[in-house]
C-alpha cells in the first residue's frame, strides 16, 4: 500500500512540474494514471490516511491552483484570438464595401 501511495505522490509531483513548465500535453496521461490508482485501491480509508500523512492535500491544492491558472490563461488566449479574428473579418468586409461602390448603379 505504501508503494502505491508513493507512486501516486510521484505522479502528482510530476503533474505539478508539467503545469509549472506549461507542458500541458502530458497532463491528461498523468491524470489518467492517478485515476487508475484510485480505482484499483480496495482499502480507501487506509490509502487516504497514508496520503494525508505524506502531505498529498497540499500537493492536490497546488495542482488545483495551477490548473485553474492555466485554464484562465487559455481562456484569455481564446478571447484574444476571437477578437483578432473578428477585427480581421471587419477589416475585410469594410474593404469589400468600398470596392462595391464602383459596381453599384447610381
Amino acid at each position: 500500500m505504501i508503494e502505491v501511495t508513493n507512486i501516486y505522490k510521484e505522479i502528482s509531483l510530476d503533474i505539478i512540474d508539467k503545469l509549472e513548465k506549461e507542458d500541458l500535453d502530458k497532463i491528461s496521461e498523468l491524470m489518467d494514471k492517478r485515476q487508475e490508482i484510485l480505482e484499483s485501491i480496495s482499502d480507501t480509508k487506509l490509502f487516504k490516511s497514508i496520503l494525508v500523512e505524506n502531505g498529498i492535500i497540499e500537493i492536490d491544492e497546488k495542482i488545483y491552483k495551477l490548473l485553474k491558472e492555466n485554464i484562465f490563461k487559455i481562456k484569455v488566449e481564446i478571447k484574444e484570438h476571437k477578437k483578432s479574428k473578428q477585427a480581421n473579418n471587419s477589416y475585410v468586409n469594410f474593404n469589400k464595401e468600398k470596392l462595391n461602390i464602383f459596381n453599384k448603379k447610381v
